[in-house]
């Protein structure tokens, strides 16, 4: 799911030029992403406790589990608020739940796609250490320093997410509809680029690849 699906009727509106109501009937491609993201948060939801249950309480912990179990907790928060954006879409774009949920929805949002973004980066390249600088890996690479690590990665994730704790907001448009938006009326074309996180799980593999063949 992308963050640009997620949020691409909050940048539509421009609140002093618009003219026509967003309770529209919804599109066959709104219908589909209706069932898309229910279908996401009741598997999302019991798959992603089981495996927080299991790697947080259960098991012994390790370098590798610890990043999978924050890339776990970090899913499991975003699908707990998809009820709120599922919806904010089958009422018809309508935000019922105040300017404080307006916030934190995106905040989450934000959150997720970010620390997701960074955790996955990090398996990449912790796989890439682990095999390729074993040396290195054995003196850094400890359950202590993951922890770190994933304090820091979500601070960062946090902070970036930050703005829309403050940008986001809610008006009332025609017909006494509500929406969630962007209260600084700028409108982003396209999907964020995480070229640098991408290059490295590029190259992590690649050479992972070459290492094994």
């Amino acid at each position: 799911m992308t963050f640009e699906d997620f949020e691409n009727y909050s940048y539509f509106y421009d609140l002093s030029e618009e003219d026509e109501s967003p309770q529209s009937s919804l599109s066959i491609a709104h219908m589909i992403s209706l069932s898309f993201y229910s279908v996401a948060f009741l598997l999302g939801v019991p798959g992603n406790a089981i495996v927080i249950w299991f790697m947080g309480f259960k098991w012994d912990k390790s370098v590798s589990t610890l990043w999978f179990l924050n890339l776990a907790i970090a899913d499991f928060i975003f699908v707990l608020f998809l009820p709120f954006y599922i919806t904010y879409v089958a009422m018809g774009f309508h935000w019922p739940f105040g300017k404080w949920l307006c916030k934190m929805n995106s905040f989450i949002a934000l959150l997720n796609m970010f620390a997701s973004v960074f955790f996955l980066t990090f398996i990449s390249l912790d796989r890439y250490i682990r095999l390729v600088h074993p040396v290195f890996s054995y003196k850094y690479r400890t359950v202590r320093n993951t922890l770190i690590l994933s304090g820091i990665i979500w601070m960062s994730a946090a902070i970036i997410g930050g703005p829309a704790l403050y940008f986001r907001d809610t008006a009332t448009v025609l017909d006494n509809v509500t929406i969630c938006y962007n209260n600084f009326h700028v409108r982003f074309g396209g999907v964020l680029d995480f070229t640098s996180a991408r290059q490295m799980c590029i190259f992590a593999y690649t050479v992972l690849c070459k290492q094994l063949a």
